[in-house]
């Protein structure tokens, strides 16, 4: 419902759930402020809620509002029990409406309701007895008519609790009323005598009256005090009695001391009887306790006797577990030992190195492999699939799942973008028990040397070809292909005693050709004769030494061919 209001003069809903008044309250006066909060607390429910705005509060009258939350200004209505004063203006009435003849009162009306607030006041304060009402926590919630004479603020910490407030003489009578209160759900009422003043003692009736309100679960009670005549004669009454009644005014008087200490041990039997009682009921239900107790201990020591037997058998066990935990322990610091070494060797190394699984996701790569693979450490897991890198090699894919398949080595030469010449190896990954668990793909610098033998190619014409350290071919000019009758894929990649028909596989040409690198060592005019299929029988004269071709140290082995007899 959308409707015109002035909130401080026409009443407003009730029974509302939630009042949302944001940026409203800021634009109010303190005192505006003030008569606007209670019209709001009048229209809540009972815990209804109120949301201002964060430059907004309720700072004055936190005993109508709690807050909920204090970043969102949340606040939730009091107790139902807390009634706010609040005046609301009459209904203003314009030209076009008739107002309604009313008979004229006795007086103007707006003073009817403060004289009625004013008479309320003094039949309170002459007629009702004085009281507080407090929830079932001994909390006061609300006082009621004077009480100063019962309830008292004592130094420290301000408390509303009643036990804290009442004077010592009242606080056992009273405790006990109050307990019986709650017990019997009924009204309790309890006579004594206690001092009002130094010199006076009155008769004071104490009563607790429980009651409940709809909207909370705890019941609250009432507490009055009503105070009664005085018990101890004065002096100066005995003294208009005389001399000869004076004998009679202090007997009577020491029968009222007599009564008032009859009535006051008859109390303190009460209250003893009533902790007898409650003492009694508890003995019962620790009686009650203590056999369930004594039967859950026999519970207890038949499962006491099964868990000595499991213990026994978790020893054995724990012993076990404790050679095997050993063993764990070891075999931990072994392997973090050689996955230290690992990641050593790969941030040290500067080959660029990816490691793939079965199903070629990415599961190691080395620092220098980034920038060709284009990977990045949050890539671990990733297909290789889903990774464009910067090499041009075509179906890498099926390449590494052959390599996986066959088992066999795989090696290609490749380019990167900027036409950067590499050798690309692929070679399966074997575990510690011989199982193939993926591939190994390894990038090797070949620019230099590739450009380095095609320059040679062109000057030289005479037939050489350039073996690894594995005596692998890794270049031939076009001389040798010429002279010998063979192509490429016939020779780039393969072992030399694995060329034609194994003409060059010649064991002491291998020997000497595997000692040119580590001995460093040089071939000089080493014959050979051999009957080629393709172009008969030649005599050679082989010549082979150590080629550097950068300072990285990488090296190769020219082998230069001189053909003696033939055409």
């Amino acid at each position: 419902m959308f409707a015109r209001q002035n909130l401080c003069s026409n009443p407003p809903f009730s029974q509302l759930d939630l009042i949302s008044c944001q940026n409203v309250l800021i634009y109010f006066g303190p005192a505006l402020q003030k008569q606007v909060t209670p019209v709001f607390h009048h229209a809540l429910k009972p815990n209804g809620f109120l949301l201002l705005s964060p430059a907004e509060s309720v700072s004055g009258l936190s005993e109508l509002f709690t807050q909920v939350d204090k970043k969102q200004r949340i606040y939730a209505k009091t107790s139902p029990l807390a009634r706010p004063d609040v005046a609301f203006g009459a209904r203003v009435f314009t030209e076009e409406e008739e107002p309604i003849p009313t008979a004229k009162p006795a007086l103007p009306e707006p003073l009817l309701p403060t004289i009625e607030k004013a008479a309320d006041r003094l039949l309170l304060h002459h007629y009702t007895p004085g009281g507080v009402v407090i929830d079932g926590q001994m909390q006061v919630i609300q006082f009621r008519g004077y009480t100063a004479p019962y309830l008292e603020h004592p130094p420290g910490a301000a408390s509303l609790n009643l036990l804290k407030m009442l004077h010592e003489e009242l606080k056992l009578p009273l405790r006990s009323a109050i307990a019986q209160a709650l017990k019997q759900h009924r009204p309790v009422r309890k006579e004594i005598t206690w001092n009002k003043s130094k010199d006076q003692r009155r008769q004071l009736k104490l009563e607790a009256v429980p009651f409940k309100v709809p909207a909370a679960k705890d019941p609250f009670l009432l507490v009055l005090f009503e105070e009664g005549r005085a018990v101890d004669p004065s002096e100066a009454q005995i003294a208009r009695n005389g001399p000869r009644r004076a004998d009679t005014t202090r007997r009577t008087a020491d029968e009222a001391e007599v009564i008032r200490l009859r009535e006051e041990l008859e109390g303190n039997r009460e209250s003893l009887q009533a902790i007898i009682e409650e003492q009694e009921a508890t003995n019962e239900e620790l009686k009650s306790a203590n056999e369930e107790i004594q039967s859950s201990n026999e519970e207890l020591q038949s499962t006491n006797e099964e868990l000595e037997t499991a213990k026994e058998e978790m020893q054995s066990a724990n012993e076990e577990l404790a050679t095997v935990n050993e063993e764990l322990q070891n075999s931990n610091l072994e392997a973090n030992r050689v996955n230290n070494d690992l990641i050593n060797l790969l941030a040290s190394i500067q080959i660029p190195v990816v490691m793939v699984d079965n199903h070629l996701a990415l599961r190691r790569f080395t620092p220098a492999a980034q920038k060709f693979f284009n990977v990045i450490p949050t890539d671990i897991g990733r297909s290789l699939n889903d990774i464009k890198i910067n090499l041009e090699v075509a179906d890498l894919d099926q390449v590494i799942l052959e390599v996986i398949e066959t088992l066999h080595l795989q090696e290609c030469e490749v380019r990167d973008r900027r036409g950067h010449w590499h050798s690309l190896r692929i070679r399966p990954y074997r575990t510690k028990d011989n199982k193939i668990d993926g591939a190994v793909l390894a990038l090797l610098d070949i620019d230099e040397l590739k450009r380095g033998l095609e320059q040679m190619s062109e000057v030289v014409w005479e037939p050489f070809i350039a073996l690894d350290g594995e005596l692998r071919v890794a270049k031939a000019n076009e001389a040798f292909y010429e002279k010998f009758q063979v192509t490429r894929e016939e020779t780039q990649g393969r072992f030399i005693y694995e060329l034609g028909d194994g003409q060059w596989n010649i064991p002491r040409l291998r020997t000497l050709l595997q000692e040119v690198l580590p001995a460093k060592s040089r071939i000089r005019d080493f014959p050979v004769e051999h009957a080629f299929p393709r172009i008969g029988p030649r005599k050679m004269l082989l010549n082979a030494s150590r080629l550097n071709l950068d300072e990285a140290g990488k090296e190769m082995i020219l082998l230069a061919i001189r053909v003696v007899t033939g055409p």
